[in-house]
């Protein structure tokens, strides 16, 4: 459901304003987004392994110095883009090649302490298991205010600076309800702390300067397409490229919620020794990925000749090539399983830093040479060229750490289901004219054909415990 309140939000921006606006805009959220990501520092990841292992050992006093090291050191760095930001507005232009972007930027710019601390307050609840909170406001509260503002936006017919700030207002209320969770949390913690409050600053700046460096690489890769085309081609190519980027994002998804738990789970049984353990959570969380990320899939690569005209309109129809090319990208970082987690929880940060720079060598290189040719299709392309790299260095350097490969023969034949349903469909839509909700059905249909299929490997009950409690149909019981 958030999900469709996002992406119906995302419609409705796209068609309000004008292609060169929202080019501006989205030039500027993209800019924003990035240093924000930056400006986590690594911190996040840090918490979900070491937090579960400070559990384990019982050290209250280095998990309470642990989060409240980390939530001030992302807000200090973030306001500091915020100060510089302020100062300089007229250089900010200057760099940014357009005065509408650096205005945009200049409201936008406070989602990078906002979403940052976000960030580190998600990565804390995950670890201390708080479920709920993370559902109520990532796919609940957040999605629903922002539609709001959508919503208002239209309805009024405000400009782009009130889109902004209303952005920046969302990150607000979803610090604040984080925040409201973690004082009632912490009163309890405080409780339990015998020992004194503790700081662990050489186990968090050595795992985290790393992940910091890795994770701020993926992050440059991902927002190289849209950062060369604004500064190479303009905002009108930018506009041909973002307004497809949020669909194709669509595909990451299910790998961003599975991340947030799998990562604490992980590192819990690595703690215990629990190499077995670890192997069925990878193979879990793999599985699932794959077969929940399907229908997205379908709806933005078969179908997305007919999708992208259909819900975007008809000047963006040349999209669907960058669309299809994005997804085709973002999937397969999906489908490849948390093979980048997994070696952060065996400290292999050497070897992902080392893959992370060989892939962003390659994208820009690979985008650099192909935007110039080919704009916003180059820029996909660059960047599926550099993800598929990525995924096949990972993979080498997974089995030698597990000892073999994690995926069995079951992945294989689920993997090979999915191909054949990406060629059935794909001819179906060669030479049968199908509309957008026929599109929808046929997605969603193979979707719940795959989930059916594969229900035992899948193993429903073993996998979500919860589930059970709720009036499933019967085809997806154990």
């Amino acid at each position: 459901m958030a999900l469709a309140v996002d992406f119906a939000g995302h419609v409705l921006v796209v068609r309000y304003l004008a292609k060169e606006t929202f080019g501006a805009y989205s030039f500027a959220l993209g800019l924003a987004t990035l240093l924000y990501t930056a400006m986590l520092l690594g911190l996040p990841d840090t918490l979900a392994r070491y937090v579960p292992i400070y559990r384990e050992r019982g050290e209250a006093g280095k998990v309470v110095g642990a989060a409240v090291a980390s939530a001030a050191t992302v807000a200090v760095a973030g306001a500091a883009w915020v100060a510089f930001v302020a100062l300089f507005p007229e250089l900010t232009a200057r760099l940014l090649g357009s005065a509408q972007t650096g205005a945009l930027l200049g409201v936008l710019i406070f989602i990078v302490p906002l979403e940052a601390v976000n960030a580190v307050f998600q990565a804390l609840f995950a670890a201390l298991g708080r479920v709920r909170a993370i559902f109520l406001r990532q796919y609940v509260l957040v999605p629903g205010l922002r539609f709001a503002v959508v919503a208002l936006l239209v309805g009024a017919g405000y400009s782009v600076t009130f889109l902004a700030a209303g952005y920046v207002l969302t990150s607000v209320v979803g610090l604040l309800f984080y925040a409201s969770g973690l004082l009632r949390r912490g009163r309890s913690v405080r409780d339990r702390v015998r020992s004194r409050i503790e700081v662990p600053v050489r186990e968090l700046v050595t795992f985290a300067l790393p992940v910091f460096v890795s994770a701020l690489l993926m992050l440059t890769l991902f927002g190289l397409g849209t950062i060369v085309l604004g500064l190479m081609q303009g905002p009108a190519e930018v506009a041909e490229f973002q307004v497809v980027e949020r669909p194709a994002r669509l595909n990451l998804l299910i790998y961003s919620v599975f991340a947030v738990l799998y990562v604490p789970t992980a590192a819990g049984l690595y703690a215990r020794g629990d190499l077995s353990g670890l192997r069925h959570a990878y193979n879990a969380s793999t599985l699932w990925m794959l077969v929940l990320g399907l229908p997205g899939l379908l709806l933005t690569t078969v179908f997305a000749p007919v999708f992208v005209p259909a819900v975007f309109g008809e000047r963006y129809a040349s999209s669907a090539v960058v669309l299809i090319l994005l997804s085709a990208a973002y999937f397969s970082f999906v489908g490849a399983g948390p093979n980048g987690p997994t070696l952060k929880v065996f400290r292999r940060l050497r070897a992902t830093i080392v893959i992370d720079v060989s892939t962003l060598a390659l994208g820009f290189v690979l985008i650099v040479a192909l935007v110039p040719m080919a704009g916003a299709t180059g820029a996909a392309l660059g960047t599926l060229g550099a993800v598929l790299t990525r995924n096949v260095m990972l993979r080498l350097v997974l089995r030698r750490v597990m000892g073999g490969s994690v995926l069995g023969a079951e992945y294989l034949r689920l993997a090979l289901g999915v191909a054949a349903i990406l060629g059935a469909l794909s001819g179906l839509q060669l030479v049968v004219d199908v509309n957008l909700v026929v599109a929808i059905l046929l997605s969603g249909a193979a979707g719940l054909g795959v989930l059916f299929a594969a229900r035992r490997v899948l193993d429903v009950g073993g996998t979500f415990p919860e589930l059970q409690r709720l009036p499933l149909p019967g085809f997806l019981r154990p």
